[in-house]
């Protein structure tokens, strides 16, 4: 055994550690420096279960038999089931999800470096796999190994079947790569084009389940808040059947005054009382009815608890990077905040405006001077002025969404009527 040996099973038990660490978070049971351990010795014992000894039938997985990829798998998903605490197929699909992802890697290195001519000597043996280790450093920068994780979690069937047919695909490919006629001539065109199939189709399926999510949140979004919406319609209905009663006095009135000065003060008194509420009014410029909806039933919980929701509309929220959902989310995190910070007798100010063709959204409540540095960690994970475990999610998840959707968070101090107000809000396009 050599020194290069060690490396390279090092460097394959690396990537294996940061692939479930990726899918599957820290081991519950044990210290994660002990599974390290674990997956270098299967690792170790695979390289030297193999016949070959040239380096290169190692590059992609530890193994230089397409059989003995059944007992890695198998020696990897025993260990997963001993260190992480989780159901028996949150274990299975985590183990699939960490194979897929680790074969991923490797091979998508391995394409690109042939690609760039660099497919021989230490570039082959090293390269791949210093390079896949950057990959997945990529990738967890960007957010998406925790999505998966979240979704292995909440046991997502549509992720599950992309991982499935990802890993035996992959797979296949590895196996074809083994057989040395197709690995000198048809290799890395073949592997361009299956991964290349694969993405598309991968994409495709998630991009399906994504719609029809937005779909059904959307329904359940509409049962919940239309009947809002219709109490808001028929109190204008009210009004309207109101008014016109009130133009017919006023008719009548001007009708039967004797002299103008009476006309006048009839006139005035009838008119005074025709007006709709400026809170009704600025709700019908919603474009969106379940925000509408949403909006309405804020007013109604404010005024329970005695304090005023002040609404100014001037702009759309549909046809933004945000989609309708995702305003339910975000102003019903702003509102809560704001009402549940607010105290009897006080002013909630809620604006939506248009802003160098985005929208400025803006949600205001009486608070005491804060400095940039409280402000800042308000959108921290976990803040909260409340002592309740499982608290201080909303601003963090605000924030996570409106930077994903490349908006921008807005917080400042304002004063108005002699009072200080916290404003948060955000500016989407």
């Amino acid at each position: 055994m050599t020194s290069e040996l060690f490396v390279q099973v090092f460097l394959d038990g690396a990537l294996l550690n940061l692939c479930v660490l990726g899918v599957l978070g820290r081991p519950g049971r044990h210290s994660g420096g002990s599974l390290l351990l674990s997956y270098l010795g299967v690792c170790l014992v695979s390289r030297l279960a193999g016949y070959s000894t040239d380096p290169v039938d190692y590059v992609v997985l530890p193994l230089d038999s397409f059989l003995f990829s059944l007992f890695l798998v198998l020696a990897v998903l025993l260990l997963n089931s001993v260190y992480f605490d989780s159901r028996e197929g949150h274990i299975l699909w985590g183990t699939v999800t960490q194979f897929g992802l680790f074969l991923l890697l490797r091979e998508v290195c391995f394409v690109l470096l042939g690609l760039f001519g660099l497919s021989t000597g230490f570039w082959l043996i090293y390269g791949v796999r210093m390079l896949s280790l950057l990959l997945w450093a990529a990738l967890w920068s960007t957010g998406m190994l925790h999505w998966m994780k979240d979704q292995l979690e909440e046991g997502d069937i549509p992720l599950c079947i992309v991982v499935g047919n990802t890993f035996l695909v992959l797979l296949v490919i590895w196996g074809v790569w083994k057989n040395p006629l197709s690995r000198d001539y048809l290799w890395l065109p073949i592997m361009a084009a299956i991964l290349a199939l694969l993405v598309l189709v991968n994409g495709a399926v998630l991009l399906w389940d994504q719609n029809r999510i937005q779909f059904q949140r959307r329904g359940r979004l509409l049962e919940q808040y239309l009947p809002m919406v219709e109490e808001l319609v028929e109190s204008v209905r009210a009004r309207q059947h109101e008014y016109n009663n009130r133009m017919t006095a006023i008719s009548a009135a001007m009708m039967t005054s004797e002299t103008l000065e009476e006309a006048k003060i009839k006139v005035a008194e009838l008119a005074g009382q025709v007006s709709l509420e400026a809170t009704d009014r600025e709700l019908l410029k919603c474009d969106s009815k379940v925000l509408c909806g949403m909006l309405f039933g804020k007013v109604k919980q404010a005024q329970l608890h005695h304090i005023q929701l002040q609404i100014s509309i001037t702009s759309s929220f549909l046809h933004r990077s945000l989609s309708e959902s995702d305003w339910v989310d975000l102003l019903g995190i702003l509102l809560d905040n704001a009402l549940e910070a607010s105290s009897a007798g006080d002013l909630v100010l809620l604006r939506a405006e248009e802003e160098e063709s985005a929208l400025c959204l803006l949600v205001s409540n009486p608070c005491p001077p804060m400095s940039r540095t409280e402000m800042a960690q308000m959108f921290r994970r976990g803040w909260s002025t409340k002592a309740n475990q499982g608290r201080g999610y909303g601003l963090f998840n605000v924030r996570r969404m409106v930077e994903q959707h490349g908006g921008k968070i807005i917080v400042k101090n304002e004063e108005k009527n002699g009072q200080n107000y916290l404003t948060i809000g955000a500016l989407v396009s």
